[in-house]
């Protein structure tokens, strides 16, 4: 059986996720998907085109952290005979499908996306001004308000490494595709759910303040059948992320 995984990263993030954990368990097989490299048309068709690109000629397995998770459910919808399972990691839902963003963490961010354009591009400038100017000030930023298990990942000067050099990622070089990213995100995508057809696994951080639990069970709910959910006590976004990469098979 193909073991390979294609992983969708987070935003703002990078494939460079993948080396953001000290974790026991090789990862030779999981292989990022760099699609805000990719500017073919709309947001789906340049997931599709990234996804394309790597080649895949047997059913794989894709997996999709946070905001990842959309672009790994358009996969699986749209390349269902190339994927065997799905693998949703504290994953972003649509806003449709509930009342979450009073609870989200990035709230401001999508909001802005919500309210357009021009309001994105103010929003993300000032965030990369101060990515640019204190990106340490940016990081305690980010997870003001995370748990226990959030704030002991940022004694690694590893993990925080890598979240910076995803900040700079998605608010430098590669801002338009971001920005492009974020409005797919607040626009209806939940009947891309209903194509899916493989299994699909889902894990969430009972304390997760960027995707909350409620958001998993409404995926759970949506995919019916198809989809298991494990509940990480105590654990919010990144450290569910760590646990998920651990067990990946």
């Amino acid at each position: 059986m193909n073991r390979r995984v294609i992983y969708c990263h987070g935003l703002p993030g990078s494939p460079q996720e993948l080396s953001a954990f000290e974790i026991s368990t090789p990862l030779q097989h999981v292989h990022a998907l760099d699609r805000l490299g990719h500017h073919k048309g709309n947001y789906e068709e340049s997931v599709l085109s990234a996804f394309d690109g790597m080649g895949v000629d047997e059913p794989v397995t894709v997996a999709g952290f946070s905001l990842g998770a959309m672009s790994a459910a358009h996969i699986a919808a749209r390349r269902g005979l190339l994927v065997r399972k799905l693998i949703l990691i504290s994953p972003a839902a649509p806003l449709q499908l509930g009342n979450f963003l009073p609870s989200m963490a990035g709230r401001p961010v999508f909001e802005a996306a919500q309210a357009g354009d021009w309001a994105l591009r103010i929003f993300t400038a000032s965030q990369a001004s101060l990515v640019a100017l204190a990106p340490k000030l940016a990081i305690r930023t980010m997870f003001r308000a995370s748990p226990d298990a959030e704030l002991d990942l940022l004694a690694s000067s590893r993990f925080v490494d890598v979240v910076v050099r995803g900040l700079r990622a998605c608010l430098g070089l590669r801002q338009a595709a971001y920005r492009r990213e974020l409005h797919a995100y607040v626009r209806p995508w939940a009947h891309v759910l209903d194509n899916v057809r493989c299994e699909t696994e889902i894990w969430s951080g009972s304390n997760d303040d960027w995707a909350p639990p409620a958001m998993a069970e409404a995926l759970r709910a949506r995919l019916g059948d198809l989809a298991s959910l494990n509940v990480c006590p105590g654990l919010g976004h990144y450290s569910t992320l760590r646990t998920a990469l651990s067990r990946l098979d």
